[in-house]
């Protein structure tokens, strides 16, 4: 999972499979926007319950690459996530039982690494070593000074909840922060001047209408059946949601 685009996740799998030929690589995406660290983090989070034991996740959106930051193997037990210390990681981690450890020993990177794509040169290579069954203490040492990161912050007060856009899917759908299990089937929905109704499906609106929904991802949804919420309704990623619950 990366924010590369089309070119240089291919790179990466070339690295990897030079390494294990036997490796079974998976592309979740390569679309996450540039830089962002929350969508990123967002994603790996909502996805990594629905692959088996065993997954290693390469996951890399690193606006700090070349610089201070440290590259990081999280140890979940029965899962491994690899990627930049800048909280990308930690949300899908504390889903589970974890340790974190920086990467300290460099003769598992690509012999010359570039300061631009440690996606290829650091990242991709220690996970195939890791699933050749070299051991992550091997690789790194314990640590205790990543960077954490918060995402489903929603503030809950006696008639509304404050929360956030975490996402916006290609269908212009707004992924909130606002937990589904705040909200009651029936709930009158106000964002800015809008009002709306918490539906079951698309289809208890009339095409164009805008709707609120428990998604997928099990988060408060606001969408347009068959339209595009963010555009209509001009709302952005990290743009505050707040929901007025207008309840008998």
């Amino acid at each position: 999972m990366t924010d590369f685009g089309s070119y240089y996740p291919g790179v990466m799998k070339g690295v990897i499979l030079g390494i294990d030929p036997n490796a079974k690589i998976v592309d979740i995406t390569h679309s996450i926007k540039r830089g962002n660290i929350r969508e990123g983090a967002f994603l790996l989070k909502d996805c990594i319950g629905y692959f088996p034991d065993g997954t290693i996740f390469v996951v890399v959106v690193d606006p700090g690459v070349g610089g201070e930051r440290e590259a990081l193997i999280v140890d979940c037990g029965s899962k491994v996530l690899i990627g930049p210390d800048n909280g990308l990681l930690i949300p899908a981690a504390k889903t589970m039982d974890y340790r974190v450890y920086r990467m300290v020993d460099e003769r598992y990177f690509l012999k010359d690494v570039s300061k631009s794509f440690h996606g290829r040169d650091v990242f991709a290579p220690i996970a195939a070593h890791i699933s050749k069954g070299v051991p992550i203490e091997d690789i790194g040492e314990p640590f205790d000074l990543f960077i954490d990161l918060e995402l489903e912050k929603a503030i809950v007060c006696k008639d509304k909840i404050i929360g956030e856009v975490l996402f916006i899917d290609d269908f212009g759908n707004l992924i909130t922060s606002i937990s589904g299990n705040l909200l009651m089937r029936g709930d009158r929905i106000k964002i800015k001047d809008r009002e709306m109704n918490l539906v079951s499906t698309y289809s208890d609106v009339e095409e164009g209408d805008l709707l609120a929904i428990i998604g997928s991802h099990g988060n408060l949804e606001i969408s347009v059946n068959k339209g595009n919420a963010a555009e209509f309704l001009n709302f952005g990623e990290g743009d505050e949601v707040t929901v007025e619950l207008a309840r008998k």
